[in-house]
């Protein structure tokens, strides 16, 4: 026959099962603030490795192209003789994947199975035509501007590597919920703290891929105070 101190001991007391049922509530309340942080965090730097894969990639269709990067949007010579409108993002899955029809690169099936560095894997909203990366539209709005045209139409016009003397102050792509972007004196970083563009911050800052290739994180004001949306300075002679 068992004593009374064993039959007290043969199960859990009240104090026991409240301090394990502390440790699961505090273990899941970790989990539910750091866990997510964590997977940004990730995120953020798969964002920032594939922002860094596209200086080389553009370098390599520049030198196959008279040293001019793609239109934003514009009409392209595709490896079969035939022409297509093409979006620069295009243009560059293109040059990953010549053989492969570029009703393919608009379907979201294709990106899932490939998954291309091209998408911005911060931006939850993308779709094959708005992957959450965008090419400086300023780019053509400064270069046009110093030759002294009325800009109208800047998305179909390619941009010379010969018309941008300082590479490494010269933005070239930011994440944007647009294929194009278009920074100027009215970006705030609240304006970036509304949905969908508050998926594209980290610690308020965006990943900026400049010209000569390097990447440099920088709030919206930032971008502004320092100028670089009117980058480049071209002056024609």
């Amino acid at each position: 026959m068992k004593s009374s101190c064993e039959r007290k001991r043969s199960g859990f007391t009240l104090v026991e099962l409240l301090v394990v049922i502390v440790i699961i509530a505090a273990l899941a309340a970790l989990s539910f603030t750091v866990l997510p942080r964590m997977l940004r965090k990730a995120r953020a730097t798969e964002a920032m490795s594939n922002l860094r894969q596209f200086g080389p990639l553009l370098t390599t269709y520049a030198t196959e192209h008279s040293m001019t990067l793609p239109a934003i949007k514009g009409e392209v010579t595709l490896p079969d003789g035939t022409k297509d409108e093409l979006q620069w993002t295009e243009v560059c899955l293109s040059v990953l994947s010549p053989d492969t029809a570029v009703t393919e690169f608009r379907s979201k099936q294709w990106w899932e199975k490939t998954k291309p560095f091209v998408r911005n894997p911060l931006y939850k909203q993308w779709t094959p035509m708005i992957p959450g990366f965008a090419l400086n539209e300023m780019l053509a709005v400064n270069i046009e501007s110093a030759k002294g045209n009325v800009v109208t139409e800047t998305l179909s016009l390619p941009i010379s590597y010969a018309s941008i003397t300082e590479p490494n102050r010269t933005p070239l792509i930011a994440p944007y919920n647009n294929f194009y972007y278009r920074f100027d004196s009215g970006v705030t970083l609240n304006g970036f703290k509304t949905t969908p563009l508050k998926d594209l911050l980290m610690e308020d800052k965006l990943s900026i891929l400049f010209v000569d290739g390097h990447v440099e994180s920088v709030t919206p004001n930032e971008y502004v105070s320092r100028e670089l949306f009117l980058m480049p300075r071209v002056t024609e002679n």
